[in-house]
């Protein structure tokens, strides 16, 4: 169990179960109110190469992950290309696997972990690092706007922009996401509709 403490609470995760508890309340994760829109994205995928494709995302988020924190350069192809793109579009990353807790009206609703947490030029950008085949640029525009949503009501600051990091074999790409609060919003109400039914 990993605990974290978030405005003025305690978050709890339990990555048995995949379950979140803030303040002693079980809580959806953002990609569970995903869902809702997009369903369940890869269920019509053969478990074995879905397992091998989710084995490998998580080898190069930890290698980035360790990247960022130690300077250690693991030999991922994934890995080089990150450095690329942080070279190439000058980003800093300033914090990753970044806990946050969604709030509607000072009611918590949901959590997750988003990836990185990026300096532009002086601003602050969320980041999302993505293995698939093709980067889903609306499913992205909504897990990142959500994720901007909780970040900013949990740790305060202003996130000025959102990026997609495309990083699959030979692909390298820095994908601009607009800003859409209010889509991000319409889904949470879809979400809690779904739940009502």
């Amino acid at each position: 169990m990993e605990t974290w403490e978030i405005k003025g609470g305690t978050l709890e995760y339990d990555d048995e179960s995949h379950t979140y508890i803030y303040e002693g309340i079980c809580l959806p994760s953002i990609t569970q109110i995903l869902q809702v829109r997009f369903g369940r994205k890869y269920d019509g995928v053969d478990y074995k190469v879905l397992n091998k494709a989710a084995q490998k995302g998580t080898l190069i988020h930890k290698a980035i992950e360790n990247l960022c924190k130690t300077g250690e350069v693991e030999d991922y192809k994934e890995v080089r290309n990150f450095m690329f793109l942080q070279k190439h579009y000058e980003f800093k990353v300033i914090d990753n696997e970044i806990p946050v807790v969604l709030f509607e009206n000072d009611v918590p609703i949901a959590a997750g972990r988003l990836d990185l947490v990026l300096e532009i030029n002086d601003g602050l950008y969320l980041g999302d690092i993505k293995r698939t085949a093709t980067l889903d640029k609306e499913y992205l525009g909504f897990q990142l706007n959500l994720y901007r949503i909780a970040y900013q009501q949990c740790y305060g600051k202003t996130i000025k922009g959102l990026r997609g990091i495309h990083l699959r074999d030979d692909k390298r790409k820095f994908v601009p996401i607009p800003i859409k609060e209010d889509m991000a919003w319409e889904l949470i109400k879809e979400y809690e509709e779904s739940e009502n039914e």
